[in-house]
């Protein structure tokens, strides 16, 4: 009997824990944000004694921050600052109803907001909090940055190869496409590879549908794989090399990939832009993007930059990289975000 009551004991006072919040050099707390009937999980890595935190917005829709927490990074990032691997909606090991039919914009930057409520409520209302947007990551920073009084919950934004004018985007897609693959051919460089996507390029010049917005995008991820100087990575070796080790859910980032394809979302991505509300953004902003990305070319960074008003505002260029800056040259991408953040935490 006295067994069973001291076993019963045990039990409810583990069941009475507090969630682990890890003050720590090497910190590892996976946590779950409840909102609108999605369970989204935040996986917090590295240095929180630091009181300095970089959210990572990763790209998609419906990818994973999975693919972004890399041991170059923890060691090279994460030794110095506390890294956020937030899932969005529908995407990684995120839970709750699939939801492909009621994704929007509006209710992921809402996320984001709840996902910052979360994180200074558990490690301090004071920390240092730096966005980090990729790719699609970097049109939900960019609403979330150009809302009324947002930006004073960060401390910074850094823009890594995000998309923040998606018509704008397709546009110099489509050029980039056609001054590289002119450039490429001139040189008698995979020709044959180039002049497909140089014909699409030319019979398809403006107004673009869905359907052309998506294969410029095809072929923008396809050309990467003709420019010799870029450094290439193959992302299912890379993703292969981490399923095992890091225990990847490759169900559910499947699964949530597929319901994140909804075509009633990606309809209402195609006409948004931010371009026009950027000068609301006064916040310290690192701009860093590939030479050779065809996916966010880079004169859709330079936009940014030029839209922004902040008075501390800094882009690179990466000369051998293009969409994924961050595994194609993680130490300039690492070397970068070390220094702003140290510079403006």
């Amino acid at each position: 009997m006295r067994k069973v009551l001291f076993l019963c004991i045990i039990i409810l006072s583990q069941g009475c824990q507090k969630e682990k919040i890890s003050i720590s050099e090497n910190a590892s707390d996976i946590f779950y944000v409840e909102n609108a009937d999605a369970s989204m999980r935040v996986l917090v890595k590295g240095n929180t004694m630091s009181n300095t935190f970089i959210l990572v917005i990763h790209g998609g829709p419906g990818v994973s921050s999975y693919f972004y927490d890399t041991k170059y990074i923890s060691q090279n990032l994460g030794d110095k600052f506390a890294m956020v691997y937030w899932d969005q909606r529908n995407a990684g090991a995120s839970q709750g109803t699939n939801n492909g039919d009621d994704l929007h914009l509006d209710q992921m930057v809402e996320d984001l907001k709840k996902v910052i409520e979360v994180l200074k409520y558990r490690y301090g209302q004071d920390m240092s909090l730096f966005l980090l947007g990729h790719s699609f990551g970097g049109l939900i920073a960019a609403d979330f940055i150009t809302r009324p009084g947002y930006q004073s919950m960060i401390t910074g934004l850094i823009n890594v190869d995000g998309s923040h004018n998606y018509p704008l985007n397709d546009t110099l897609t489509r050029q980039a496409l056609l001054t590289e693959g002119n450039y490429q051919v001139s040189q008698k460089r995979n020709i044959n590879n180039w002049m497909p996507i140089i014909s699409y390029c030319k019979s398809h010049k403006g107004n673009f549908s869905l359907e052309e917005s998506m294969q410029l995008e095809n072929y923008a991820t396809e050309a990467e794989n003709y420019v010799d100087s870029i450094n290439h990575i193959n992302m299912v070796t890379q993703v292969l090399k981490y399923t095992i080790t890091d225990k990847y859910p490759l169900t559910a980032i499947l699964s949530n990939l597929l319901f994140s394809e909804d075509s009633n979302f990606n309809k209402e991505l195609a006409v948004k832009q931010f371009s026009s509300s950027l000068g609301i953004v006064t916040v310290p902003v690192l701009v860093l993007w590939g030479k050779y990305d065809f996916t966010c070319p880079l004169a859709l960074g330079e936009d940014f930059y030029t839209h922004i008003n902040s008075s501390e505002k800094k882009i690179a260029i990466s000369l051998q990289s293009g969409h994924n800056m961050i595994l194609q040259d993680k130490k300039f991408f690492c070397e970068e975000v070390s220094n702003f953040v140290l510079k403006y935490r």
